[in-house]
């Protein structure tokens, strides 16, 4: 019974902090909207248990939006640390990272750090993440003179979708 009740218990940890759902990111502007995304575990102590977009950025054109369900996106790498002294680059088809990976199960998304371009000149920078994400503090706002870039999550059932709008 109480291996039962351990694996119950284990299984709702990882529901309620893996990912769950999509990252959607829009950009309702003429800017190309560069980003690296970061995910966590808010629950491990310290700030050693995180997963964030090593190369390449994401690069999401004006007037475009992309849905991510994983970090399984075709040609990137992911910086994915587990303790404190290390971090190990994994791709994004690395098992622990696709959908009902260890990894993936047990983070959710919490930041994105951005930059606009227009024709490839470099413009404004910042970042917007969930303000529970005490690690690295951001705002869910962040106002720029390209655009609004605004974080924010949807919670339907058991998926929760995060959003980053660019308007």
């Amino acid at each position: 019974m109480k291996k039962f009740l351990t694996i119950i218990g284990l299984a709702f940890i990882s529901s309620a902090y893996g990912q769950g759902g999509p990252l959607v990111i829009n950009n309702y502007t003429s800017y190309d909207f560069h980003t690296r995304v970061t995910a966590a575990n808010l629950t491990t102590p310290g700030c050693y248990f995180y997963v964030a977009l090593n190369d390449p950025e994401l690069v999401i054109s004006g007037g475009n939006s992309v849905s991510y369900n994983s970090y399984n996106i075709p040609g990137t790498t992911w910086k994915v640390s587990t303790s404190p002294t290390n971090a190990t680059p994994r791709p994004g088809n690395h098992p622990s990272l696709t959908l009902g990976g260890v990894i993936s199960n047990n983070t959710k998304w919490v930041m994105s750090e951005f930059q606009f371009y227009q024709t490839g000149t470099p413009l404004s920078s910042g970042a917007v993440g969930d303000t529970a994400y005490t690690c690295n503090p951001v705002p869910n706002i962040f106002n720029t003179p390209q655009a609004v870039v605004e974080w924010f999550t949807i919670t339907s059932g058991t998926t929760t979708s995060t959003y980053i709008q660019i308007y």
